[in-house]
């Protein structure tokens, strides 16, 4: 994260998984951060493109009748859930290991 943007950084497996890059958006179309137990359950929708197994691995873009996700979550474990405006995306759901953290920063 900097000033301006807040980039997810994909390691190389996670960019295959995903079928795409990092994922940059400015911080001021960050509308809200947010902590959620479980990752997944925040993820609906197709799977275009990216690589889906149910309680393993949710990565790529998935769009639904309502929006259109970017989720890089590995297990069922806790994420960090971006809420965007005037974006690509509408949502990215990511697990990471420093959740507070990481919301805090953007709140």
């Amino acid at each position: 994260m900097t000033a301006d943007a807040v980039t997810v950084s994909l390691s190389a497996i996670e960019k295959a998984e995903a079928v795409h890059g990092d994922v940059s958006v400015p911080r001021t179309a960050v509308v809200s951060a947010q902590v959620v137990p479980d990752g997944m359950d925040e993820v609906h929708g197709l799977r275009m493109p990216g690589t889906g197994l149910p309680g393993v691995i949710m990565a790529g873009t998935w769009p639904d009748e309502d929006r259109v996700t970017f989720a890089v979550c590995h297990g069922r474990r806790p994420a960090v859930v971006l809420k965007l405006t005037g974006q690509r995306y509408d949502r990215i759901v990511v697990t990471v290991g420093n959740l507070d953290e990481v919301a805090a920063s953007l709140t």
